[in-house]
């Protein structure tokens, strides 16, 4: 199959944002278990990560846990005050829209596998920058490092706006989610135990995009289709990225947009994700 193109680039005019420079753009990459190329196009364009890049720190957490520093069933206090990532600019209290009512209020506690729970399955950005703050950026880093992936990666708090002012973002491409995912689900990031801690993790998901797409591609087919992953939208941005595992191969499929709306954006992914993951099932994910 020719990689097509879906109308891919286009010309000024879409949403105008903090993350989003107006001109509408789709990336996307497929790899194979071990991270080779099987469809890509832009794939290796930067965009702001939005929220893909806490599988990130569900990595560098788990590590914590592995390593016997932390555990899941340590006390953890429910805040939403976190330092900038910029010194001087001190603590700021994120908004009240941007924090989780299903993690608690702050003074809560909660366990650690709570937080990590939240942080994944609804996208808790509070849940993120708790984990974030006590591992510190460079745990964090290390996990996209060894993925082979510094183009992804989270370099500052979710709400900090002096961080962003200061030109310190959250980015991630295509590819380099494809190949974050495809490290993980082969156990090169985590020991097994954890490894299947996190998989499960991104089952469980709620509203997922690529997921219900192979959901439906296993409702056609009649065979089973394992799959879990991680989205991220912002106005102006939506990716999703995930595994999609069928007859004992694995695939692992990014889409990134922007500048569209989110229903927009979530339409495209969907677009590209059927097309892929069909053509994919046509050559028992082969990519010939």
């Amino acid at each position: 199959m020719e990689d097509p193109d879906f109308g891919l680039d286009g010309e000024a005019g879409g949403l105008v944002t903090p993350y989003s420079d107006g001109i509408p753009m789709i990336s996307y990459a497929m790899v194979d278990r071990d991270g080779r190329i099987l469809r890509a196009y832009d794939a290796e364009r930067v965009y702001y990560s939005a929220s893909t890049v806490k599988v990130g720190v569900l990595v560098a957490a788990l590590r914590e846990v592995q390593s016997g520093a932390w555990r899941l069933g340590d006390e953890k206090v429910v805040t939403h005050e976190f330092a900038s990532i910029v010194p001087k600019a001190g603590r700021f209290v994120m908004e009240a829209e941007e924090t989780d009512p299903g993690l608690g209020v702050p003074g809560d506690v909660v366990t650690r596998a709570r937080v990590i729970e939240r942080m994944i399955t609804v996208s808790a950005n509070c849940a993120t920058n708790m984990l974030f703050e006590e591992l510190g950026p460079e745990k964090v880093r290390a996990v996209s490092l060894d993925a082979g992936v510094p183009d992804t990666g989270m370099d500052r708090p979710y709400s900090d706006e002096a961080g962003l002012e200061a030109g310190v973002t959250n980015h991630a491409s295509a590819l380099g989610l494809a190949r974050l995912m495809a490290a993980l689900v082969r156990g090169e990031l985590l020991e097994p135990q954890w490894t299947e801690y996190a998989k499960q993790l991104l089952r469980d998901r709620e509203e997922p995009v690529i997921g219900e797409v192979a959901a439906e591609l296993a409702a056609r087919i009649g065979e089973p289709v394992d799959s879990g992953g991680k989205g991220g939208a912002v106005e102006g941005i939506a990716h999703d990225f995930a595994f999609v595992e069928r007859n004992g191969e694995t695939v692992c499929l990014a889409v990134c947009t922007r500048a569209y709306t989110d229903p927009q954006g979530t339409a495209a992914i969907r677009a590209v994700a059927s097309a892929l993951l069909e053509d994919a099932r046509g050559t028992d994910g082969a990519g010939r």
